[in-house]
């Protein structure tokens, strides 16, 4: 076969399925660097759900790893209930129930789990082994048909035991040498949790002429949204403000018949502006968690939720915005007053903000010093000497710059007009500002351009 230089990545996952049965095809890219950057693995989770340090995985309990069966799969039959003729069931741990529901179809599930063959008392698999849980999408075919239709019958937080039929594991040729065929296996199950995944997508299931009706739109929003709350689980975070970008884009230009549906959409709309708010801390953009702040304060009348009073005042911290976080941030506490979460982060803004006025301090008595022993000094005539001072400041601006706790740094008063040219010099040749504060005349400033 000629090689052409050009391979495609895997576009759909393998089917367990497919493997064991009808076998599949697929090509494998070497090319790794083509077409492609470090973004992508910005956006993928690629570790487990309750991901653990290399000390907890090299202390695990063996006796979570020892079969509670190691007599004939017979014998067990007569402790279990059969749920179908392929599958028999002991639960050991009732799960929650007030739902009513197992995992549906196009869930993601969460579980944890160890797998034995008959007469074995160590698993062949495990995620306790490997000290992770494992998570899968119903309905893929992600796993083996034993494994998914055992999990399908669980509660969230339920524990069982499953005797599972060859006919839905390795079949009747199994996997030598390591599954015999017809091999019958023993799981132990639990269900950590399990949610709707939705579809990042729905929207172009809507008619092109039903895109601004609410009463259409809202359901496909609902479905963007779950999508995006997937994601966050994930830790995909960029994915889920894509997800929620889109939803809110989708609702807010909806075409509304009534109060009520006003009312519906404001409420959905709050949603998805704490969502973000909370996304936009994870990736590090503040500022647009202020303007989402700023979106739930009109909808609520200026009565954001202590949710939204913490994310604002978390993102005005990251802004250096010391004493408009400090406010923020105290009213939230008024609210919650034993929320831990709020403690530390007023905790961690009283650390900065007295770093940070330490490092103004600092940086303004070195600078005005510098100032006003070269009005002092006669004229300079040497090019080095002067050379030298202006480095001296030049090494203090950067330093201003380059710190990204702070914003702005407010000059003392009465500066003379050399200290002001002198200053504003070195600004510019920073790309930085000189201004007068706008909250007072006779103070200036120094900030960052945007």
């Amino acid at each position: 076969m000629e090689d052409t230089g050009v391979c495609n990545f895997l576009k759909d996952p393998l089917s367990i399925n497919d493997l064991i049965t009808s076998g599949t095809n697929f090509e494998i890219n070497t090319n790794f660097d083509e077409g492609f950057t470090n973004d992508i693995y910005d956006e993928l989770n690629l570790g487990s759900d309750d991901e653990q340090d290399d000390d907890s995985k090299n202390c695990i309990d063996q006796s979570l790893l020892v079969s509670p069966w190691t007599k004939s799969f017979d014998e067990l039959k007569q402790h279990m209930r059969q749920v179908n003729e392929n599958m028999w069931k002991k639960i050991t741990k009732v799960g929650d129930e007030s739902e009513g529901v197992v995992p549906p179809v196009n869930a993601r599930a969460c579980i944890r789990y160890n797998a034995y063959w008959e007469g074995e008392g160590t698993p062949f698999d495990s995620t306790f082994l490997r000290g992770s849980s494992y998570s899968f999408y119903t309905g893929r075919n992600e796993v083996l048909q034993g494994l998914e239709d055992a999990v399908c019958t669980m509660h969230k937080g339920e524990n069982a035991q499953f005797l599972i039929s060859y006919n839905l594991l390795f079949r009747e040729m199994g996997c030598p040498p390591r599954v015999k065929p017809k091999a019958d296996g023993l799981f132990i199950i639990e269900v950590v949790s399990y949610n709707l995944i939705g579809d990042i997508d729905a929207e172009q299931q809507i008619p092109e002429e039903d895109r601004d009706k609410y009463s259409v739109v809202i359901d496909k929003v609902k479905e963007i949204h779950l999508k995006g709350l997937d994601f966050f689980s994930q830790g995909m975070y960029r994915n889920a403000c894509r997800a929620f970008e889109k939803a809110l884009d989708l609702l807010k230009f909806s075409r509304l018949t009534s109060e009520e549906e006003e009312k519906a959409q404001s409420a959905f709309l709050l949603k998805l502006y704490t969502n973000l708010a909370v996304c936009y801390i994870k990736v590090n953009a503040p500022a647009k968690t202020c303007i989402m702040c700023k979106e739930i304060r009109h909808l609520t009348n200026n009565k954001p939720s202590c949710k939204a009073l913490f994310q604002e005042g978390r993102a005005l911290l990251m802004l250096g915005e010391y004493e408009k976080a400090r406010s923020h941030l105290i009213k939230a506490q008024h609210m919650e007053p034993h929320n831990l979460d709020i403690s530390a982060e007023l905790k961690l803004l009283e650390e900065r903000y007295k770093s940070y006025k330490e490092s103004e301090k600092k940086l303004w008595t070195k600078a005005m010093g510098l100032i006003k022993n070269a009005d002092d000094e006669p004229v300079k005539t040497n090019p080095s000497d002067i050379d030298e001072l202006e480095q001296e400041m030049l090494n203090l601006m950067i330093h201003f710059k380059d710190d990204n706790d702070q914003k702005s740094l407010k000059l003392p008063s009465g500066l003379t007009t050399k200290e002001i040219e002198t200053l504003d010099g070195l600004a510019k040749r920073l790309d930085l500002k000189l201004t007068l504060n706008t909250l007072d005349s006779t103070q200036y400033i120094i900030t960052k351009k945007t």
